[in-house]
């Protein structure tokens, strides 16, 4: 493939795998280092054949990099604080009180996340946050489009399920 088709698939790609890997892994420079090594790959694997389901097959390499680094490195609850160790100052614009108030809602969908199992998570967060289609979810995660469905589905219930629990234990908490 040409440097060029590279450099396109990098612009088009790197902001939005980017925010999926640093969700995923709560760590800026562990997102980079992932990013760095999807689009490498990318160089060495990918065919121009593929190139119409470039996205979902980009974001399949980061999916199985983020497996691989996660399970080598991280316990869930490790990657928790990292997450809450990394949350970022209030904004100057704005009321400060909205500013903290949407930060606060973004750390408890964050820590959500991180409470889900890696298959809900995964989907869940392409599907709410990126928004792909089932049919790029069954490419990148290998299911069927009703598979994609039925663990959407479980996903979100999951992911209900325990935003309740911890939204009720901060109460009594």
């Amino acid at each position: 493939m040409k440097n060029e088709t590279y450099a396109e698939l990098f612009r088009s790609y790197h902001q939005a795998l980017y925010r999926y890997l640093y969700r995923m892994c709560g760590s800026k420079e562990t997102a980079e280092e992932l990013l760095q090594e999807t689009f490498y790959r990318s160089m060495l694997s990918l065919r121009t054949e593929h190139l119409n389901m470039a996205r979902a097959w980009l974001y399949k390499v980061a999916r199985h990099l983020y497996i691989d680094w996660y399970r080598r490195h991280h316990t869930e609850q490790q990657a928790m604080q990292k997450l809450e160790k990394q949350a970022s100052g209030i904004s100057s614009l704005g009321s400060p009180e909205k500013a903290l108030e949407e930060k606060e809602q973004l750390q408890r969908m964050e820590r959500v996340l991180l409470c889900l199992p890696e298959q809900y998570r995964t989907i869940v967060y392409l599907r709410e946050v990126d928004g792909f289609s089932y049919a790029e979810l069954a490419e990148l995660l290998g299911l069927s489009v009703d598979q994609v469905k039925v663990n959407l589905h479980r996903g979100r219930k999951k992911f209900r399920e325990i935003a309740a629990k911890l939204e009720e234990g901060s109460r009594n908490g």
